[in-house]
């Protein structure tokens, strides 16, 4: 599970974090980073509040409290259900996995630039 994946979950269940509860506890060095680059990525609003807390030596230190508000995580809940019925229905059947259909034939090279064979071409 990727960093952004720990965060959303934790998030979409409910919890709340500052910066140094989320290092500890998530290992995230860069909580608002991340808060940030979810939003963007997923077009999804994560709450926010300025609060104080101990830092270094004791000395106060300000920091944001994130997390997702009751209504937002019902909105993406219901927003990713959609969205993965479309997916499930976009998808070939087990039939034409089997039978080697190659249906991505818009880019027949890998992340290295390497041309792809299809599986139907190896028999």
């Amino acid at each position: 599970m990727t960093k952004s994946e720990r965060v959303f979950t934790a998030l979409m269940e409910g919890k709340d974090f500052n910066r140094f509860e989320a290092e500890k506890l998530l290992h995230d060095h860069c909580l608002p980073s991340t808060v940030s680059s979810l939003e963007h990525k997923y077009h999804i609003t994560i709450s926010r509040i300025h609060e104080t807390v101990r830092g270094y030596m004791g000395s106060p230190t300000r920091v944001c409290r994130y997390w997702i508000d009751t209504e937002e995580r019902e909105r993406i809940v219901s927003s990713r259900t959609w969205r993965q019925k479309r997916k499930e229905a976009a998808d070939p059947t087990d039939q034409d996995k089997e039978s080697g259909s190659n249906y991505c034939r818009t880019n027949p090279t890998d992340e290295l630039g390497r041309r792809q064979i299809s599986p139907a071409l190896v028999n």
